[in-house]
């Protein structure tokens, strides 16, 4: 009995090192800046990561002064691998707050924010969660014809679970990891009209990713 929960043990955590994707998803998409109570952000965009693919929304609105949140939601298909074949489609869902503690336009050297931020993605029998906190820094660069481009960075530093079931011919097994990570996101956000931005980044993490798409801005 040991030495079939022992062989258990193992087949699971071949697996899930070989299946997990370690990392976050849906990103950074804003700058430094924080909205102004009663304006909003609706963005569209899509990712593609190692082995995987998706498309999300996300809604942001400020909600205190030098305050906003954004929500974020979508699906994910991810190649599992030789021990997954195939695509898994699933879903992502997401959230933060952020809280702006430098403006460039107050003299400041650049736009900083802080705040915290989750994350849950759910791929088949394979989930991650993750909570931490968020550093952004940005800066503005006007252009000609009333164009802004912004270049931006995020580190993202969280603590991480994740959780897989898988079926083996001896019976079904499970294990759960959890551990910190660090991320990085630098990208760009392109101001082309009064409401309208083009938003491209990359992801550093555990895997490598490049997320891009439109926001549109209800000021």
């Amino acid at each position: 009995m040991r030495r079939l929960t022992v062989v258990i043990l193992l087949v699971v955590g071949l697996l899930f090192s070989a299946s997990a994707a370690q990392a976050q998803f849906t990103g950074q998409l804003s700058t430094a800046h924080t909205l102004p109570i009663g304006k909003y952000d609706l963005g569209g965009y899509f990712g593609v990561y190692d082995g995987a693919f998706a498309f999300f929304g996300q809604f942001r609105g400020g909600a205190a002064d030098h305050l906003d949140l954004g929500m974020k939601l979508g699906v994910i298909s991810e190649s599992g691998g030789p021990h997954f074949p195939g695509d898994n489609t699933g879903v992502l869902l997401g959230g933060d707050l952020k809280y702006q503690i430098l403006n460039a336009r107050s003299k400041d050297p650049f736009d900083l924010s802080i705040g915290i931020g989750l994350e849950f993605s759910a791929v088949t029998d394979f989930n991650i969660f993750s909570f931490g906190a968020n550093f952004i820094g940005s800066y503005d660069f006007d252009l000609s014809e009333g164009r802004v481009i912004s270049p931006y960075a995020r580190l993202n530093l969280r603590g991480q679970r994740e959780h897989i079931e898988v079926d083996l011919p001896f019976g079904r097994a499970s294990a759960t990891d959890n551990d910190f990570q660090v991320g990085l996101n630098p990208g760009a956000s392109l101001k082309v009209s009064n409401n309208l931005q083009i938003i491209g980044e990359f992801q550093f993490d555990d895997n490598f990713g490049f997320i891009g798409g439109l926001t549109y801005s209800f000021y």
